[in-house]
Protein backbone atom coordinates (compact mmCIF):
# COMPACT_ATOMS: atom_id res chain seq x y z
CA UNK A 1 0.00 0.00 0.00
CA UNK A 2 1.55 3.14 -0.78
CA UNK A 3 -0.76 5.63 0.55
CA UNK A 4 -2.96 6.75 3.62
CA UNK A 5 -3.60 3.45 4.63
CA UNK A 6 -0.66 1.92 5.49
CA UNK A 7 -0.47 3.62 8.61
CA UNK A 8 -2.93 1.92 10.32
CA UNK A 9 -2.08 0.42 13.42
CA UNK A 10 0.98 2.24 13.42
CA UNK A 11 2.03 3.82 16.94
CA UNK A 12 2.09 7.87 17.00
CA UNK A 13 4.94 8.72 19.81
CA UNK A 14 6.41 12.01 20.55
CA UNK A 15 4.63 15.17 19.33
CA UNK A 16 2.06 13.27 16.76
CA UNK A 17 0.60 11.20 19.79
CA UNK A 18 -1.96 13.94 19.94
CA UNK A 19 -1.63 15.46 16.58
CA UNK A 20 -4.38 14.93 13.57
CA UNK A 21 -3.90 11.76 11.11
CA UNK A 22 -3.47 14.12 7.89
CA UNK A 23 -4.11 11.59 5.37
CA UNK A 24 -2.30 13.41 2.50
CA UNK A 25 0.98 13.98 4.48
CA UNK A 26 0.91 10.25 5.57
CA UNK A 27 0.18 9.38 2.02
CA UNK A 28 3.80 11.50 1.12
CA UNK A 29 5.30 9.43 3.69
CA UNK A 30 3.64 5.97 2.41
CA UNK A 31 5.42 7.03 -1.01
CA UNK A 32 8.58 5.70 -0.18
CA UNK A 33 7.95 2.09 1.23
CA UNK A 34 8.90 -0.88 -0.80
CA UNK A 35 5.79 -3.17 -1.65
CA UNK A 36 4.64 -5.14 1.26
CA UNK A 37 6.46 -2.68 3.57
CA UNK A 38 4.63 -2.01 7.43
CA UNK A 39 5.19 1.10 9.46
CA UNK A 40 5.01 0.88 12.93
CA UNK A 41 6.33 3.88 13.90
CA UNK A 42 5.89 7.31 13.14
CA UNK A 43 7.98 9.74 15.57
CA UNK A 44 8.38 13.71 14.71
CA UNK A 45 12.15 14.35 15.43
CA UNK A 46 13.89 17.51 15.27
CA UNK A 47 13.91 19.17 11.45
CA UNK A 48 12.30 16.10 10.23
CA UNK A 49 10.07 12.34 10.90
CA UNK A 50 11.85 9.07 11.78
CA UNK A 51 9.74 6.06 10.23
CA UNK A 52 10.47 2.80 11.80
CA UNK A 53 8.95 0.11 9.27
CA UNK A 54 8.81 -3.69 9.69
CA UNK A 55 11.75 -3.62 7.88
CA UNK A 56 13.76 -0.48 7.83
CA UNK A 57 13.93 2.56 9.72
CA UNK A 58 14.06 5.62 7.70
CA UNK A 59 14.61 9.17 8.51
CA UNK A 60 12.68 11.96 6.44
CA UNK A 61 13.21 16.09 6.13
CA UNK A 62 10.87 18.17 4.35
CA UNK A 63 11.24 18.90 0.65
CA UNK A 64 11.45 22.94 0.24
CA UNK A 65 11.39 24.44 -3.03
CA UNK A 66 13.15 28.08 -2.81
CA UNK A 67 12.00 30.40 -5.64
CA UNK A 68 12.00 33.69 -6.85
CA UNK A 69 12.93 37.28 -5.15
CA UNK A 70 11.48 36.50 -1.69
CA UNK A 71 12.81 33.43 -1.40
CA UNK A 72 9.60 32.03 -0.91
CA UNK A 73 9.50 28.16 -0.06
CA UNK A 74 6.87 26.05 -1.38
CA UNK A 75 6.66 22.17 0.19
CA UNK A 76 6.81 19.51 -2.10
CA UNK A 77 7.01 16.59 -0.11
CA UNK A 78 9.58 14.39 1.87
CA UNK A 79 12.65 13.59 1.19
CA UNK A 80 14.61 10.20 2.70
CA UNK A 81 17.56 11.31 4.54
CA UNK A 82 18.63 8.15 6.04
CA UNK A 83 18.08 4.33 6.10
CA UNK A 84 19.44 1.68 7.70
CA UNK A 85 18.01 -1.95 7.59
CA UNK A 86 16.59 -2.77 11.35
CA UNK A 87 18.29 -6.41 10.47
CA UNK A 88 21.99 -4.40 10.75
CA UNK A 89 20.99 -2.90 14.01
CA UNK A 90 22.75 -4.60 17.10
CA UNK A 91 22.15 -2.16 19.86
CA UNK A 92 19.76 1.20 20.73
CA UNK A 93 20.19 3.24 23.19
CA UNK A 94 18.40 6.47 24.00
CA UNK A 95 19.70 9.22 26.15
CA UNK A 96 18.28 12.63 27.21
CA UNK A 97 20.99 15.21 28.48
CA UNK A 98 21.86 18.98 27.98
CA UNK A 99 23.99 19.32 25.00
CA UNK A 100 26.61 20.29 27.14
CA UNK A 101 28.37 18.64 29.72
CA UNK A 102 28.63 21.45 31.83
CA UNK A 103 25.13 21.50 33.03
CA UNK A 104 24.66 25.15 32.45
CA UNK A 105 22.09 24.56 29.84
CA UNK A 106 18.07 24.65 30.26
CA UNK A 107 17.61 22.65 26.91
CA UNK A 108 17.49 19.38 26.76
CA UNK A 109 18.19 17.01 23.70
CA UNK A 110 17.20 13.76 23.36
CA UNK A 111 19.10 11.47 21.19
CA UNK A 112 18.77 7.64 19.59
CA UNK A 113 21.88 5.85 18.99
CA UNK A 114 22.03 3.15 16.73
CA UNK A 115 25.02 0.68 16.52
CA UNK A 116 24.64 -0.82 13.82
CA UNK A 117 27.41 -4.04 11.48
CA UNK A 118 28.53 -0.56 9.78
CA UNK A 119 29.08 1.82 12.63
CA UNK A 120 27.31 3.78 15.31
CA UNK A 121 24.55 6.67 13.80
CA UNK A 122 22.88 8.98 15.81
CA UNK A 123 19.37 10.66 15.61
CA UNK A 124 18.79 14.03 16.92
CA UNK A 125 15.34 13.19 18.32
CA UNK A 126 13.77 17.00 20.49
CA UNK A 127 15.63 19.65 21.51
CA UNK A 128 13.48 21.74 24.22
CA UNK A 129 12.89 22.52 28.03
CA UNK A 130 11.73 19.24 28.25
CA UNK A 131 11.92 15.83 26.81
CA UNK A 132 9.14 14.56 24.16
CA UNK A 133 9.26 10.87 24.51
CA UNK A 134 8.10 9.26 27.63
CA UNK A 135 9.30 6.69 29.19
CA UNK A 136 7.06 3.74 27.56
CA UNK A 137 7.61 5.27 24.46
CA UNK A 138 10.96 5.09 24.59
CA UNK A 139 10.74 1.47 25.51
CA UNK A 140 8.41 1.07 22.32
CA UNK A 141 10.23 2.72 20.08
CA UNK A 142 13.41 0.05 21.19
CA UNK A 143 11.36 -2.98 20.74
CA UNK A 144 10.50 -1.64 17.23
CA UNK A 145 13.36 -1.45 15.98
CA UNK A 146 15.01 -4.47 18.14
CA UNK A 147 12.19 -6.72 18.15
CA UNK A 148 11.95 -9.76 15.01
CA UNK A 149 8.47 -9.39 15.73
CA UNK A 150 7.14 -5.45 16.07
CA UNK A 151 3.93 -4.66 17.15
Amino acid sequence: MTDERAFEGTAFLGLARSSKKDPYRLGLFAQHLERGERPTVFLPIQGGTLLVTDRRILQFRPHLDIAGPWNVRRFLGYDLERAADRSDVRHVEYRAAPPSPDGGSRVLEERLLLSTSEGSQEVLLSRGPQAVLTSEEVRLLRTAILDDQAK
